[in-house]
């Protein structure tokens, strides 16, 4: 299991909270668009050079709205910072690849807890994070 917070193997990439959940499903680009705008505040210029990406991600939900597949939260966040997937949603937010695609060779971990929210309130925290 890697520990993300061993700064000799990793560097925080950026950190940044979405006022929502979302799942792979219908209207991809629209909802990787939305994450792309929450990231956008004090997202790097220029990333570190790494090997790889990983992340890690929180999720928060209401317990009375519909179920959540949590294994199709992590899609969504890791596809947004593709730049072929950024191209491919002719986005707004085009310097905002980390990696060409979101295959083993550029992404290689993630790790996702969620909790019902006390508040009714739905959040996702992201944390990403370079491979020295």
């Amino acid at each position: 299991m890697w520990d993300f917070d061993d700064s000799k193997e990793f560097v925080l990439i950026h950190r940044f909270k979405i006022p929502s959940v979302f799942t792979w499903g219908d209207k991809d680009p629209s909802k990787r668009e939305e994450i792309r705008r929450n990231a956008l505040k004090n997202f790097p210029e220029k990333s570190p050079k790494c090997k790889w990406y990983a992340f890690y991600i929180e999720v928060e939900r209401n317990p009375l709205e519909r179920p959540l597949d949590i294994e199709n939260v992590p899609k969504l966040i890791i596809d947004a910072f593709s730049s072929n997937q950024i191209d491919r949603d002719e986005s707004r937010y085009g310097k905002m690849g980390l990696y060409p695609d979101d295959d083993l060779e550029y992404v290689r971990a993630f790790q996702i807890e969620g909790k019902f929210s006390d508040d009714a309130r739905n959040n996702t925290e992201v944390w990403i994070f370079g491979k020295k």
